[in-house]
């Protein structure tokens, strides 16, 4: 079973009117392709798991860089409605790898999932520490470049560059889907 680890698709992260957001248009991109790889997870044999941040309230210092987003309890820190997470596991964090909720190892291990297809906010930050603890971990991952954003373009960048050189494959949505279909073949 492939897992698709989906990072950080909050409400202060992907609405303009929100705490830490990477743009309307940045937020549209990746809403769009997160919305593709949601609809074709049944046929394609991916299993989408949800992993948000989580902040403690009286963590003064981290919530004043992060400008006080996705404060556990927060209308912030929900998911972003227009993704379809409902009925889907959802694990929480509270450092930018998403390994360090053991709660997530223990899933993975439970379901045997080796391969791990990951997508989500912020490219240099949560998702390069994601991809690079599960390629340190011995996952096989798929970093899904059109299903993730930054609020810069050279953030993105940088986050892309970062996890291929770790032993992250990068590729788009449309080639991931064409490798699929080719090994399924």
């Amino acid at each position: 079973m492939i897992a698709l680890l989906l990072l950080d698709l909050q409400c202060d992260f992907l609405q303009s009117s929100g705490r830490l957001p990477v743009g309307e248009k940045r937020a549209i991109a990746v809403i769009d392709c997160i919305s593709r790889l949601l609809t074709a997870a049944p046929d394609k044999g991916l299993h989408p798991i949800f992993i948000t941040n989580e902040f403690s309230p009286s963590d003064r210092v981290g919530n004043f860089f992060r400008n006080r987003s996705a404060i556990r309890g927060s209308a912030g820190a929900a998911i972003d409605p227009r993704i379809m997470a409902a009925g889907r596991p959802i694990f929480t964090k509270e450092k930018s790898d998403a390994f360090s909720n053991p709660e997530l190892v223990t899933y993975l291990g439970a379901h045997e999932m080796t391969h791990l297809v990951i997508a989500g906010v912020f490219a240099e930050g949560c998702v390069r520490a994601t991809a690079k603890e599960a390629v340190r971990r011995g996952y096989h991952v798929s970093v899904v470049s059109d299903g993730v954003e930054s609020d810069k373009d050279w953030k993105k960048r940088f986050g892309l560059w970062s996890m291929r050189r770790s032993g992250a494959r990068v590729l788009t949505s449309d080639e991931f889907f064409k490798k699929k279909a080719e090994v399924r073949s």
